[in-house]
């Protein structure tokens, strides 16, 4: 099969990529105008063919009776009439909501989405009715033979690059040398479109005797996806749990068809032959979709092609002109240099489709519900294309310029923020903007953007002026500026300001990132009295000119990591608007004094730092009380440069911020436990449940916070805590209660977390990380009996999901809601959990790792173990006395540097098979033999290890088709999976 994916490559033309997200702004829309329109006509046809079904199925329900001998026709019959029973319900319930609304007044999305509905439904509706037509041989098992079933995809005719496409697949399958193609792209470039029009074709249905279509999502497993193959062959599985056996009845029914199977969205390697899919030589074909080159063992020059994809944004219309010079180009260079032509050439091109398109986005521009999400997308825009925006900063800006209503002291700043990630998640949910890597950032597609901003030309109350990366700074002195209202040229190579441009329309201004800009012209913010929102960020300012103080409606300034910048100007006191104050990575002087003049200040960043001879910033004392003037606060960071210089005079800092009556949000860094005392015992926020984010660091500076970018969703309650003693640990108790993920380090006493925590609440705890505590010996021992009515502090606001806080089930249980955990550097532990575990104990571990913990002998005990129902990675490095490990159901194994490592044995209590998928092993050298066959691991897909080690490997007591299986998925540890 590799080998025809390398001769399939060529699938992965300049036509192949062509966006999804393009094709619905092209056919899908244009079929909303016209199915709006056809809603009773459409209702009308579904009852008919609802008639001529019911009409059909009595019908079979006569001829089944005299073939009901017959096993086979039994269950095709029944298979068949379930359908049936199920469409006839969807039926009515789609004709009922039109019958019970059609004499209210339609709004036209919800006219075209009724309509749809119910044209897809006659669709569907007329396959079963000529189903049930078919000659007597349907009866006798012709369904389980039916050469392809249809999908529902768009209309490829009038995309000439989409089509060249799929007859180049088509050309391929007629060759019976080749057995399987591989079509690589990015994601969104047009392959599954291509894929659902190949299984529909007519060619195909003629050429093969089946057409298997599945589409392998990242969360399908091997067994689903054989599940989704016997399905469509029709095959009685039901109560067969054994794969093996499943694979036998797939291969057996596949043994003289000649079938085409197609997989959409494959990620990674999936071993067909034990799925039952067996090369029977007969020219069956496989051809899958995947975005990873390596799954196809693609060669070098695609890595070219999707640098075009990239470049063009994959608009079709673009693309269409681009194909014509680069499809007759045969090598690496001659590709090489077609890009850097089409980069010369990039402006003119790409005018040329952005006009036929732009009223096909607009019309999804328009489906936005208001003005104010409109302009929030627009806004968005003003970013360089697949950019990272972190949200809470485009939330910020989009609250600066009134997107989200005003701000005042009924409705505060926070809930204006909130209404911010409402429509954030709007138009992440109609894929307007895309979720980042991380889940505190989001990005634009250059597709989308290019399109925004075409719309945004047109609008006068946007009126954009935008110069991305490597523009001629010389553009800065366009007359432009002073027509634009918003204004970015972020990582543009800037250098060079306007003198003193007139600017009075301009709301915001976009400069970050240009490491060259180093100063600000005198007179330059002198005719910006209307700007909102400005950002230097990351700039090489050295100081703001006097003419700040004309800049009076602003909202929000970002002057973050101007490592330059040593202090604000006194005009600085004439912001009296000013929101949002980043200065954090900057070298000003420690909350400077004329911040307490910013009285309408809503959120505060800042850093604290020491002077260039090492010692304490001037002003420290002299400004004492300037936070706690500041009584709009809702949000204060501080993060600390200099902490042995923070910890002196840290008192009265602590006042002042206990004293702010607004706050909702801190991130603070703590000397010790007793100054963390001080500040929850005076600050009413806390004392009232209204603190609904913290970041507190007890006994150390910030860091980067590792544990917390890999989760899912957002936490918003962490603590560190650092070089602790048990007996200060009382306050640390109380908080940890209402903490959702926490780090302890360097912990000096404690022997036992169960000691440690005794009354504290362990059901918030959803991530935990405990390193360099080197007298603990155990986590949770048997003698931690927790308290099944634990104090939780329900009042907070929560955004985590799935969490029961409240759950009686879960009293009595131990870390119910933890996700993840991680050991390190403890040098004495030398148990994980041996204790008795209540129901829903650890029910929701996902990863455990464990590292540099040279004395454990000892991970799970057997209660322990049968908890562990979602832990999908297991990892444990430098565990020098673990001499057998006993697995849960994992996904996921790594082992590394365990040296008397002999034996990895499986649970046999729990329903192993299947589950794990990667085993990584190495400097294991007395782990000879492996407790995995084809029966028990199903799922495995590679065991990756040193070509040493597995030479080594001891196969006395494993079957030979074991040891060729295990033999074929072994990748030595040096190459690059």
């Amino acid at each position: 099969m590799a080998s025809g994916f390398l001769e399939g490559a060529a699938v992965n033309a300049v036509g192949n990529v062509v966006s999804n997200g393009l094709i619905h702004s092209y056919s899908h829309i244009r079929a909303k105008f016209a199915s709006s329109r056809n809603l009773d006509e459409n209702y009308k046809q579904l009852i008919n063919e609802k008639r001529s079904l019911l009409a059909t199925k009595e019908y079979v329900d006569a001829e089944a009776r005299t073939h009901r001998q017959k096993r086979r026709t039994t269950y095709v019959y029944s298979i068949w009439i379930n359908k049936v029973s199920a469409t006839v319900a969807e039926v009515e319930q789609l004709t009922g909501k039109y019958e019970r609304k059609r004499l209210q007044r339609f709004r036209i999305q919800q006219r075209s989405r009724l309509s749809e509905k119910m044209a897809k439904m006659c669709s569907k509706v007329v396959q079963l009715t000529e189903e049930g037509r078919l000659p007597t041989g349907f009866l006798e098992g012709k369904l389980a033979e039916a050469i392809i079933e249809v999908r529902h995809t768009h209309d490829i005719e009038g995309y000439p690059t989409l089509k060249s496409s799929l007859e180049m697949i088509l050309r391929l399958l007629r060759k019976n040398r080749i057995r399987g193609i591989g079509v690589c792209g990015i994601a969104g470039v047009g392959k599954t479109t291509i894929l659902q029009n190949l299984n529909n074709n007519k060619e195909v249905a003629v050429l093969f005797d089946i057409v298997i279509f599945v589409k392998v999502s990242a969360e399908q497993r091997d067994q689903k996806l054989q599940k989704s193959i016997a399905k469509r062959l029709l095959l009685d599985i039901e109560g067969i749990d054994d794969d093996n056996m499943i694979a036998g009845l797939i291969s057996e029914e596949l043994k003289d068809k000649k079938y085409l199977l197609i997989l959409d969205e494959v990620v990674d390697y999936i071993n067909l032959n034990q799925l039952g899919i067996q090369n029977n030589d007969n020219g069956s074909k496989v051809v899958l979709a995947t975005r990873f080159r390596y799954v196809c063992k693609l060669s070098n020059v695609n890595i070219v092609i999707e640098l075009v994809s990239s470049k063009c944004s994959s608009l079709p219309l673009v693309i269409k002109v681009i194909a014509s010079s680069f499809k007759l180009k045969d090598t690496a260079e001659s590709w090489r240099d077609g890009i850097e032509d089409l980069n010369k050439l990039w402006p003119a091109i790409q005018s040329q489709g952005l006009k036929e398109l732009y009223s096909f986005l607009r019309f999804c521009y328009d489906e936005l519900e208001d003005e104010k999400q409109k302009k929030c997308f627009l806004y968005g825009s003003l970013y360089p294309a697949d950019s990272k925006i972190f949200t809470d900063y485009l939330v910020e800006c989009w609250a600066a310029e009134g997107f989200l209503g005003d701000v005042n002291d009924t409705r505060k700043y926070q809930n204006a923020r909130d209404r911010g990630y409402a429509i954030l998640e709007h138009l992440i949910n109609v894929s307007l903007l895309e979720k980042g890597k991380r889940i505190k950032d989001v990005r634009m597609s250059n597709f989308i953007r290019e399109l925004a901003l075409h719309i945004s030309s047109e609008d006068p109350e946007c009126n954009f002026f935008v110069k991305d990366s490597e523009e001629s700074a010389e553009l800065t002195t366009s007359q432009a500026w002073e027509q634009a209202k918003r204004v970015s040229m972020i990582h543009s190579g800037l250098h060079v300001l306007p003198e003193n441009p007139s600017c009075n329309n301009l709301f915001t201004l976009l400069l970050q990132k240009n490491s060259n800009l180093a100063k600000i012209p005198p007179n330059f913010f002198e005719h910006m009295s209307g700007l909102l929102v400005l950002d230097l960020h990351r700039t090489e300012i050295g100081k703001l000119p006097s003419s700040l103080s004309k800049l009076t409606s602003l909202k929000g300034l970002y002057l973050n990591e101007c490592k330059f910048l040593t202090l604000l100007p006194p005009e600085i006191a004439s912001l009296q608007f000013l929101e949002v104050l980043d200065i954090r990575g900057s070298t000003v002087k420690f909350i400077p004094f004329h911040i307490q003049n910013l009285v309408n200040l809503r959120c505060l960043r800042i850093s604290y730092v020491k002077n260039s001879d090492g010692t304490e910033s001037q002003g420290q004392k002299t400004d004492s009380n300037v936070i706690a003037m500041l009584q709009k606060l809702e949000e204060l960071v501080i993060e600390v440069d200099s902490y042995n210089h923070w910890c002196n005079g840290i008192a009265d800092v602590i006042h002042q911020v206990a004293s702010l009556k607004n706050l909702s949000t801190l991130r603070f860094c703590f000397p010790d436990s007793d100054s963390l005392t001080d500040f929850i015992t005076n600050n009413s926020q806390w004392k009232n449940r209204k603190l609904n984010a913290f970041q507190f660091f007890v006994g150390c500076k910030n860091s980067k916070l590792r544990i917390l970018e890999s989760f899912e969703h957002r936490i918003t309650r962490y603590m560190k805590y650092y070089n602790g003693r048990s007996e200060d640990d009382s306050t640390i108790k109380e908080v940890l209660a209402e903490t959702d993920a926490f780090e302890l380090i360097c912990h000096n006493s404690v022997t036992k977390l169960s000691d440690f925590l005794e009354a504290a609440s362990l059901k918030r705890i959803r991530g935990w990380s405990i390193e360099s505590c080197n007298s603990l010996s155990t986590i949770i021992d048997s003698s931690f009996v927790p308290l099944s009515n634990s104090i939780v502090g329900n009042n907070m606001t929560t955004l985590g999901n799935n969490i029961d806080y409240n759950d009686s089930a879960s009293n009595g249980s131990i870390l119910p809601n933890l996700e993840q955990l991680y050991l390190k550097r403890l040098l004495n532990l030398e148990s994980v959990f041996d204790c008795p575990m209540q129901p829903r104990s650890l029910s929701k571990l996902q990863i455990l790792e464990i590292m540099n913990c040279p004395k454990l002998t000892r991970i799970f005990n057997d209660e322990a173990i049968c908890q562990l129902s979602r832990l999908q990675k297991l990892t444990i490095k430098v565990c020098f006395e673990i001499e057998e490990l006993v697995l849960p159901k994992l996904e996921t194994l790594v082992l590394n540097d365990m040296p008397k490592l002999k034996n990895i044995c499986i649970n046999k209590s729990l329903a192993w098979p299947s589950s794990l998928e990667v085993l990584k092993i190495s400097s294991c050298p007395q782990l000879k033999s492996l407790p995995f066959r084809k029966e028990n691991a199903t799922s495995l897909r590679f065991i990756r290890g040193e070509q040493d080690w597995w030479n080594e490997m001891d196969w006395a007591t494993t079957d030979d088709d074991d040891i060729k299986w295990l033999q074929s998925i072994f990748v030595p540890q040096i190459q690059i999976l």
